[in-house]
């Protein structure tokens, strides 16, 4: 951690967020327990004898989430475009996040009586554990919406895919609504 410090308190002059900091050292961390671990050399001793524990900084200066009021929620969306309007009432109306959202694929649906579901495979969630989306008549609606735009991606722009939805137009769009700092996760 010593040797760190130096990195550490470098990043923190430079004003970014302890979370950021946390990433790098992270990387730190893998990088260590894998010579400790997994890496070799040609006699098949490991890298380093013992990893070094690397602590993380405490997140402090987390924003909180800001939930949004109806209201709110009524101006943003009535100034987001319209690609990006359906895949925020997709959100709200299934919890998925913005990852999940963007690379959502047809491939991963299921057509049942009752509408549609997707499975998004393992890789593609932040806990990276298969998940089952369930949509309701609204989440439903909004993909028979966009159903045949494109013929592997659920929502795309211009016909291309859509890598976040915290873009240009979704910054521009709070501010026009009066919600500057509202996030897609709020």
């Amino acid at each position: 951690m010593d040797n760190l410090r130096s990195y550490i308190k470098k990043r923190k002059l430079e004003g970014v967020k302890r979370r950021t900091i946390n990433c790098g050292l992270q990387v730190v961390r893998h990088i260590l327990n894998l010579a400790e671990q997994e890496w070799k050399d040609e006699h098949n001793l490991s890298w380093l004898h013992k990893a070094p524990k690397i602590k993380l900084l405490r997140e402090i200066d987390k924003r909180e989430p800001y939930p949004l009021q109806i209201d709110e929620q009524a101006r943003l969306f009535s100034e987001l475009p319209l690609h990006l309007k359906r895949m925020a009432l997709f959100a709200v109306n299934t919890g998925c996040r913005d990852h999940e959202i963007c690379h959502l694929k047809w491939k991963w649906e299921i057509r049942i009586p009752e509408g549609s579901v997707f499975i998004i495979p393992a890789a593609e969630v932040k806990n990276r554990e298969k998940r089952l989306v369930v949509l309701n008549r609204n989440a439903l609606a909004i993909i028979e919406e966009v159903r045949g735009e494109h013929s592997e991606y659920v929502f795309t722009f211009r016909r291309k895919p859509i890598t976040r939805m915290l873009n240009s137009a979704w910054k521009k769009a709070r501010l026009r609504a009066n919600l500057p700092q509202v996030r897609v996760h709020d």
